[in-house]
């Protein structure tokens, strides 16, 4: 199982455990099935629209503060950082549609035109299939944002149906829950 150094002193200093955190962010979602049900894209989809009041909130869930505000700007360094981190650069590829986040798109795939690379997809799904499962998480969470929902793309035929919980609990376990509570809470839309 690999182990990543994800914000270490925010993961130093965490209080609330990954129990508590799923609790907090199942109720900032208003999802209404019970939070040991709730599975992690459910989750990630809900908390699309957070407003800045929201996501302020979640800097007392362990987010570290210096990470900045809800922009553009603050999300991409979130977005770089776990794509370094984590090693998940075989999956994300530069893209020429915009500035900031929006200059990454997941891989195997034709912005200009929207095709999808058949071959390629082959090799994007087997990568993300041999990575740990904190990268998978990160990976897929990164894809439902780039979506804005749900994905039946790039995550087709791979693992992704984690309950929201336990996969709070395995980030939290790998060192890595509060940059995904950092990529949640800076999202700014794609």
């Amino acid at each position: 199982m690999l182990k990543y150094l994800c914000a270490t002193t925010a993961e130093r200093t965490f209080v609330n455990g990954a129990a508590a955190i799923n609790e907090a962010l199942h109720r900032q979602a208003h999802i209404s099935t019970s939070s040991d049900d709730t599975r992690l894209d459910r989750l990630v989809q809900h908390l699309l629209d957070l407003d800045d009041d929201d996501a302020t909130e979640l800097e007392t869930l362990g987010v570290p503060a210096e990470l900045g505000s809800r922009s553009p700007a603050s999300f991409n360094n979130v977005l770089q950082q776990v794509i370094r981190q984590l090693q998940l650069a075989k999956l994300f590829c530069p893209s020429q549609e915009g500035e900031f986040h929006r200059s990454i798109c997941p891989a195997a795939y034709n912005e200009r035109t929207g095709e999808h690379h058949p071959e390629e997809m082959a090799r994007w799904r087997a990568e993300f299939r041999g990575m740990a499962p904190e990268q998978q998480m990160m990976a897929a969470t990164i894809i439902w944002l780039f979506q804005s929902g749900p994905d039946s793309t790039w995550l087709r035929r791979v693992p992704c149906t984690w309950r929201a919980g336990e996969a709070m609990q395995y980030m939290s376990d790998a060192g890595c829950l509060s940059l995904w509570l950092s990529l949640i809470a800076r999202y700014p839309g794609w």
